[in-house]
């Protein structure tokens, strides 16, 4: 009960807020402009995944060996997920492993970069292709001890990054925005009720992307995954890509006439979505797996409800 009154007055001093920068937001006759990339130095890369359609190779670009415990990989929110050790725990300098589809009845050519594969699977679930794209440019995720490595994209057919190899696998690192090229923003909040859902940027000073952007549901019993890239928007059509500046936000709606604020930000997109996943049990995430929040039960809801805070 303590923190269902904390929650709504939260909204209630969210909401009121939100009337302000709405009134405000009206007289703005100007898109802001996300700031340009800027390089951000990281770790050299010891890890090269080339990669297509139906296969996969891991190649070990250090001049040592690479432990390998604890990597593993997932797409899809961890619907589709593969544990990189099922073949092995060390990975010699330029060699490499290989996955490929169960639709592949021959052994795939390994690629030029490797010079010696060690071993190779054929992964007969397709809950395990981590690589394999849903939709364009869906994005997947090298992990160390679950915790997001980099961010790939499943048709870009080469991702480059560093595993950390001893105490620095005990340490923090960075993950970069795969559209910016500068680190991930925190700062994603959701709010909803009966008839519509708000995502919205709150930290000042950044551009989240929506290229990672996804939420989780299930309908007649068959996982849905949610993207902005899948819905079409109110006088934009297909998603363009932009990213989400401080204060500005997504709404997902069932009727436009009940659309009323929920967050403190101000929309530069809306959709129907008939399907208001919003009101069944949903997984909202953002650019770091480890930021994402389980949101609804699938009971009435009654009134505003603030689901994440993160991203």
């Amino acid at each position: 009960m303590l923190l269902r009154r904390i929650i709504e007055a939260l909204l209630s001093t969210l909401l009121a807020i939100s009337l302000l920068i709405a009134s405000g937001a009206a007289a703005q006759t100007t898109t802001p402009v996300p700031p340009s990339a800027t390089p951000y130095p990281l770790p050299p890369p010891n890890i090269l995944l080339i990669y297509n359609s139906t296969s996969l190779a891991l190649i070990n670009t250090a001049a040592t060996a690479l432990n390998l415990t604890g990597m593993s990989f997932m797409r899809a929110g961890g619907i589709i997920k593969y544990n990189a050790t099922s073949l092995a725990t060390t990975l010699a300098p330029g060699h490499c492993l290989q996955w490929w589809v169960g639709t592949v009845t021959k052994t795939p050519d390994k690629p030029p970069e490797c010079a010696a594969r060690d071993r190779y699977a054929r992964l007969s679930k397709d809950t395990t292709y981590f690589w394999v794209g849903s939709y364009a440019h869906e994005p997947f995720r090298p992990q160390l001890n679950l915790r997001v490595l980099t961010i790939c994209d499943t048709v870009a057919g080469r991702c480059a990054f560093n595993l950390p190899q001893g105490d620095a696998a005990k340490q923090s690192w960075v993950v970069l925005d795969p559209v910016l090229g500068v680190p991930l923003p925190a700062g994603m909040t959701v709010a909803y009720d009966a008839n519509q859902l708000w995502i919205g940027n709150m930290t000042p000073g950044t551009v989240l992307t929506t290229a990672a952007l996804r939420m989780i549901y299930t309908v007649n019993g068959t996982g849905i995954v949610w993207t902005p890239s899948n819905a079409s928007w109110d006088g934009l059509g297909a998603w363009d890509g932009r990213g989400l500046m401080a204060g500005q936000c997504l709404v997902l709606y069932d009727d436009a006439s009940k659309v009323i604020p929920l967050l403190p930000c101000a929309p530069i997109a809306q959709t129907l979505n008939a399907e208001h996943p919003w009101t069944l049990a949903f997984e909202m995430m953002g650019p770091r797996e480890q930021r994402h929040s389980s949101c609804g039960d699938g009971k009435p809801i009654t009134g505003p409800v603030l689901c994440l805070a993160g991203g």
